[in-house]
């Protein structure tokens, strides 16, 4: 299985087909998402801080699948299982399509070739979707296990949106881990921290 960049939330419609910029495709986070892995699975001592020196490139797919699969072994089955959800939407999509009664022959025709159009793309963002938030989820449980009290990472976009992930998914832990993200400015350059703040 590869990873590919599909594009943004697709809109699809009897008229065409536009994209919702707002709802990225997650394959853009994905490398930055393996390198805090990378960066934070490993052994902690106690009261020591630890920094890691992030590539100014994106991470190779395959190696990207494999840190995400190391601590997901179910991986391959939940893209799986996904797959599955989505072809049956599409399915119904198509159905619904086809037993339109507001449309006519041509629109519904347009319609369907849509549909099937985008059935590769709205696959690969499935994946996508599925391998980010997999990774996710053991970044935290990696956090959980290593008792790690804060995260800092240069203030970018796609950091941003991966802190705020991270934060859902510590929250949804059992028991919930809550934390706060702050963004600050230091030596002239912003920067963005995850700290935890209640451990039960």
């Amino acid at each position: 299985m590869s990873l590919k960049y599909a594009g943004p939330k697709p809109l699809i419609s009897a008229h065409g087909i536009s994209f919702d910029l707002n709802k990225e495709d997650k394959f853009v986070y994905l490398s930055i998402v393996a390198e805090l892995i990378q960066a934070l699975n490993h052994e902690y001592e106690g009261g020591k801080r630890y920094t890691y020196l992030a590539s100014n490139k994106p991470m190779d797919t395959d190696r990207i699948i494999d840190l995400i699969r190391q601590n997901d072994p179910q991986l391959d089955q939940e893209i799986q299982d996904r797959q599955k959800i989505v072809e049956k939407e599409i399915e119904e999509e198509l159905k619904h399509a086809h037993a339109n009664k507001v449309l006519c022959e041509e629109e519904k025709e347009v319609l369907v070739k849509n549909i099937e159009l985008m059935r590769n793309y709205l696959i690969s963002r499935s994946i996508n979707k599925t391998v980010y938030y997999s990774g996710i989820t053991s970044l935290a449980h990696i956090i959980q296990k290593g008792h790690i009290d804060t995260i800092f990472a240069p203030m970018f976009p796609k950091f941003q949106h991966v802190f705020h992930s991270i934060q859902g998914a510590l929250f949804k832990l059992h028991p919930a881990i809550d934390s706060n993200i702050d963004i600050y400015e230091e030596d002239g350059h912003l920067s963005i921290r995850l700290d935890i703040l209640f451990r039960t």
